[in-house]
């Protein structure tokens, strides 16, 4: 059987090699997350909530690491691929050679930092969602009275019934998997309400052969609701060439 702090080291590497099988041999089927902004998540939560943050951290430089009989208590410093850097401190909880319990310190007790790192992992989940064209996860995002402008007629839908017959006439409309990215993303956060606006990019392949590669703009109003961020609002929109009245399909980040 693995040492705790064996167990804590792999779960790091996991990250850092963004190897989600070897995560989920580590923790345990009744393993729950605790941070500033998550009350005892339980593990399918912690996946959908966390996992695709991996897909932006670099590397863990660990500067402590405290074991004291199953417990572990890891202070770090990460990198993320932008080439920021962050602290945290973490303590684990380990039990027949599995991680049970994560409690999360983050370095910042700024409330507006916590909004951010919540409201963006939030858009983390969205962009994981569509690449893996997972309705059912993409809709745990949404209010429930969430109002949206698309791209595609008609100029407004409302409800997450009308969100999920448009996301699955979309995902269908894809052969494979769908290459969604984010960048130039910025957010603004105060108490209940947040923004967040990026440049979206979908690389893919429609049904019947044809490939896209397409850029548009993405505003995505958020509320906090009940204690945890949701979209309430989403406006997607296109420039167009006012020489031609056409829509600018082909601009890239």
């Amino acid at each position: 059987m693995k040492a705790p702090a064996d167990l804590v080291r792999e779960c790091y590497a996991a990250y850092e090699t963004k190897d989600r099988k070897a995560l989920e041999n580590l923790l345990s089927a009744d393993f729950t997350f605790t941070s500033p902004v998550d009350d005892h998540i339980n593990r399918a939560r912690y996946f959908e909530r966390c996992w695709p943050n991996s897909e932006h951290l670099a590397s863990f430089d660990i500067k402590d690491l405290m074991v004291e009989g199953n417990h572990v208590c890891a202070r770090y410093e990460a990198r993320t691929t932008q080439g920021a850097t962050f602290g945290n401190t973490e303590f684990f909880t380990v039990d027949r050679g599995k991680i049970t319990q994560v409690e999360v310190y983050f370095g910042s007790d700024d409330p507006e930092a916590l909004n951010e790192a919540e409201i963006r992992a939030l858009m983390n989940e969205m962009a994981a969602a569509c690449r893996a064209k997972d309705v059912d996860a993409l809709l745990r995002l949404y209010a429930l009275d969430v109002t949206a402008f698309d791209l595609l007629d008609p100029l407004r839908y409302s409800g997450t019934d009308a969100v999920r017959r448009r996301v699955k006439e979309w995902f269908g409309s894809f052969e494979g998997p769908i290459d969604y990215e984010m960048s130039d993303v910025c957010i603004g956060a105060a108490n209940d309400t947040a923004f967040c606006h990026s440049l979206i990019q979908v690389k893919g392949t429609q049904t019947g052969g044809k490939p896209i590669d397409m850029c548009w703009r993405s505003t995505a109003c958020c509320q906090k609701r009940d204690g945890r961020w949701l979209i309430s609002h989403l406006h997607s929109s296109v420039p167009f060439n006012m020489k031609t009245g056409k829509a600018s399909l082909d601009l890239k980040p």
